[in-house]
């Protein structure tokens, strides 16, 4: 990306928070596999020798932004770019990510789209990878695939983009010209280390590929629901997250979020969450770990979403008659007058042990019957290089300062029913950034976020417009959404 504003900088690698979640629904109770818990030893040399040796993080300069200071107020934003993508209803941007170059790299599907150069894999379609610039001003390049680019990841090694469609798990090169390799059949979820390691989510089987499209290992969780995977080459890992139905124990019937570590051979490592149902004691409310993801800080994020205030994101991912070391803000970060409400929590794992590092109650909350919390959900996390965590999804009436967001210096039309919103978090969760959302009397989802390098974005599915526009690639209604700014220093 060039513009201007931009001057040579070195890439550095730190790392970030994530946990987001979605909807419950019954799956079959199963016997849990043999405890290894977080308090377990880390993997000792030889565990992790089966994976290849990631390479450090690059140190050669790249074009990229000058990063710039927060926003004055967490409720205000000054997107670069922020604009509609695609020209159908059924159109949706799911996944975005940051190139090591700067670029955006965005996938979905995407009727009516052009810009760049236009690149066609296979039979081509109306799902779509989509590269623009780190301003989100310009397309630079849009490849057509067939079927629905459900979820992707840019390598941090090389810049190889590995993307999930509803009609099988491919890896492109880095500026998605051409194919390096295409596996299986309909892919949900995808991830991809920086060695190369891809990780393939089809139902509730996860399938691990070498660099070369070679399988590796197929994991499959009896009796659990899986709903993402992520991939961490330094420690050898593949990290599988969901929930479990159990129909025993004090509560009956409950949902009990999980994650899984897996090495690249498909052996389990460690676990977080999953506690037996017996030791839940009075933890009834329902619990899932819809997102996981490495950080660009080297951590793993967990984005979960669970069913009122009785909930085992409250305690430790080890042990559930321990405390959880949840950071409180204020009465946003308190799971206090829920009812059953469905909200959103944040954790950072460490990635070689499981344990436990930190986390974070996100609700939303009705003003006009007395603070009662209501339902807010995520479909996506990340952290950036510093450790600042990034989360999105949709969220009901209504979040911190709703009345007082502004973006680009204009206020928002009030909430018009389900608002896209995103949160950034400092490193130590104490601090909101910028918790905004970008419906503008429309009504959507955020449904990817991503920060590196002075870039950050979000995408989004368009409901119902208006969303916030400026310097839009697109100003008519699409049914995706994209919006970027500036990263933090």
């Amino acid at each position: 990306m060039h513009t201007t504003a931009h001057r040579r900088r070195l890439l550095s690698t730190v790392t970030a928070l994530a946990l987001l979640t979605t909807a419950c629904q019954a799956e079959p109770a199963a016997d849990p596999p043999r405890w290894a818990g977080p308090g377990a030893a880390p993997l000792t040399p030889a565990d992790a020798s089966v994976a290849p040796t990631a390479a450090s993080p690059k140190a050669s300069p790249v074009d990229c932004p000058d990063p710039r200071p927060a926003p004055r107020s967490a409720s205000s934003l000054d997107p670069t770019a922020a604009s509609y993508l695609g020209r159908d209803g059924d159109d949706v941007a799911t996944a975005v990510d940051v190139s090591d170059s700067c670029e955006l790299v965005v996938g979905g599907r995407f009727t009516g789209l052009t810009g760049g150069t236009t690149t066609t894999l296979g039979r081509g379609g109306a799902g779509a990878v989509v590269r623009l610039d780190g301003a989100g001003r310009r397309v630079l390049g849009v490849t057509r695939l067939a079927g629905t680019v459900e979820d992707l990841e840019v390598r941090r090694d090389g810049g190889d983009i590995a993307v999930a469609t509803d009609r099988g798990v491919w890896l492109l090169d880095a500026r998605a010209g051409a194919a390096r390799w295409q596996r299986g059949k309909g892919v949900s979820r995808v991830a991809v280390g920086a060695a190369g390691t891809v990780a393939a989510l089809s139902g509730t089987t996860v399938t691990v590929y070498d660099l070369k499209g070679a399988t590796l290992a197929t994991i499959r969780p009896q009796g659990r629901t899986v709903s993402d995977v992520a991939v961490d080459d330094r420690s050898g890992l593949v990290f599988v997250s969901g929930f479990r139905q159990v129909q025993s124990g004090p509560c009956v019937p409950v949902q009990i979020a999980y994650v899984h570590a897996y090495d690249r051979r498909g052996t389990f490592r460690w676990r977080a969450y999953d506690h037996p149902a017996d030791r839940l004691g009075d933890l009834c409310a329902d619990g899932r770990a819809d997102r996981v993801a490495m950080g660009r800080d080297g951590k793993l994020y967990l984005a979960g979403e669970t069913a009122g205030g009785n909930s085992i994101f409250a305690r430790s991912a080890a042990d559930p008659t321990r405390p959880a070391p949840n950071v409180v803000i204020d009465k946003f970060t308190q799971p206090f007058n829920t009812s059953n409400a469905h909200y959103t929590y944040l954790a950072r794992l460490d990635p070689a042990s499981g344990r436990h590092l930190a986390g974070q109650v996100v609700i939303s909350r009705i003003d006009s019957k007395g603070d009662k919390g209501n339902t807010i959900k995520p479909y996506a996390i990340t952290a950036d290089e510093s450790g600042r965590v990034y989360a999105g999804g949709v969220s009901a009436y209504q979040i911190a300062d709703r009345s007082r967001i502004t973006l680009g210096g204009r206020r928002l039309a009030p909430y018009a029913g389900g608002d896209a919103w995103v949160l950034v978090l400092s490193a130590d969760l104490r601090r909101r950034t910028s918790w905004v959302v970008f419906t503008d009397g429309g009504s959507g989802a955020v449904r990817g976020v991503a920060a590196s390098s002075g870039v950050a974005a979000v995408v989004a599915k368009v409901d119902k417009g208006p969303f916030h526009r400026t310097r839009a690639v697109q100003s008519d209604v699409g049914g995706g959404y994209l919006a970027a700014w500036p990263g933090l220093p």
